[in-house]
């Protein structure tokens, strides 16, 4: 699925990401700094359960997807999420994401419950 959103939003929206004090954007580069994919985490507390780490976007550019970027960036976020105190990680894909699917299982994600994303726009 790709997501359009326009450079300049997309700039101040990593400006504050990056601003936020828990929650982490960790890019993979190639050698020229071009950016080749990239995970977005961040706490995720409630009343419930023990702290969990959340993936927000995991993405990796088309033309690179099967060489292992989606994998390290995966496993040096699981890394941090351990070396801050998390219990675990949790994360929603969507229900078409079928490849998405497969990556999550091959690195040991479970379906904890299928459920419904509702989000209401005010602006």
């Amino acid at each position: 699925m790709d997501y359009h959103f326009p450079i300049d939003q997309t700039t101040k929206q990593i400006q504050k990401i990056l601003s936020l004090p828990n929650s982490k954007l960790f890019v993979a580069a190639n050698d020229d700094n071009k950016v080749l994919g990239y995970i977005q985490m961040s706490d995720y507390e409630n009343t419930y359960h023990k702290s969990l780490k959340n993936i927000i976007t995991l993405a990796v550019d088309g033309n690179h997807q099967h060489e292992g970027i989606g994998s390290k960036l995966i496993e040096h976020a699981e890394q941090w999420a351990k070396e801050d105190g998390s219990y675990g990680i949790r994360l929603v894909s969507g229900f078409e994401r079928k490849s998405g699917h497969k990556f999550y299982d091959k690195h040991g994600y479970e379906i904890r419950k299928e459920e419904i994303n509702y989000i209401k726009w005010w602006n």
